[in-house]
């Protein structure tokens, strides 16, 4: 058999290697791809350097925030909205950008069935029936809710408040026997500062009317679905304001301020 050059030979192991990782790129089914940390946005890091349509090769399922922070961000079955301040959902340009935001490739492992009744106490009261407490879980809630309690921030102006202030004057929207969907993330209390321990959902209606952050949710008939993930990705942001800043402070305060 001829012997190939050690150049080639080389060349043609790297190919095989990248094509092979490259595989498997579309899937990514169990990897949460987050922009930022939770930490960064409480300390007005509202500016973004990731846009939209680059998030789509990391999942069809997330939430998060737009630059300014103008609104809440969800992305279902593949498809962005912009949840204004005004509780209504708008349509995302491909080049809007995100100082914050948690996407992955929905795929439920589990379905379990929500009893009449169930709030958001009772949820995070019965999470250890739905999750692993060490693991990121992708959350979606479906049904007919007799109650949802959301907000949604309005866009902001340099200099930037703190999120702890910006939330005081925040929107607050609720909505009444209203079809739709929460979507969000159930986060382990060791990842505090990167993202929110615990629940953290956004609501959207089925007719893509209405939404917002959930604050608090009462169903009358639906179901949950859960999808369990192993593995992290952290784009930081690349930029002087972020280089710059100081995360040694605990900021749980300010959280439980912005998410209650």
């Amino acid at each position: 058999m001829k012997k190939l050059p050690l150049n080639i030979l080389i060349t043609s192991f790297l190919s095989l290697v990248f094509i092979s990782g490259c595989a498997h790129c579309p899937q990514q089914k169990d990897t949460l791809y987050q922009v930022s940390t939770i930490d960064a946005l409480l300390n007005a890091s509202y500016d973004g350097d990731k846009d939209v349509e680059s998030l789509k090769a990391h999942g069809d399922f997330g939430i998060g925030t737009f630059n300014n922070l103008d609104g809440e961000m969800l992305l279902l079955d593949g498809v962005f909205h912009q949840i204004k301040s005004d509780g209504k959902v708008y349509e995302v340009s491909p080049g809007t950008k995100t100082p914050f935001a948690c996407v992955t490739f929905f795929d439920a492992k589990d379905t379990f069935i929500l009893e009449s009744g169930t709030n958001s106490a009772k949820f995070a009261k019965d999470s250890p029936m739905y999750f692993l407490p060490n693991y990121v879980y992708a959350v979606k809630i479906g049904g007919t809710f007799k109650m949802i309690k959301a907000r949604s921030v309005p866009a902001q102006t340099k200099p930037y408040p703190l999120l702890a202030e910006v939330v005081k004057t925040q929107p607050v929207f609720e909505f009444r026997d209203v079809k739709g969907t929460l979507a969000g993330f159930f986060t382990p209390y060791f990842l505090k500062g990167v993202n929110v321990p615990g629940i953290h959902m956004h609501f959207i209606s089925d007719d893509r009317r209405h939404g917002g952050h959930v604050l608090d949710f009462e169903i009358t008939e639906g179901f949950l679905k859960t999808d369990k993930t192993t593995n992290i990705f952290l784009a930081l942001p690349d930029s002087p304001e972020f280089s710059a800043m100081d995360f040694r402070n605990d900021m749980e305060k300010d959280l439980n301020k912005v998410e209650k």
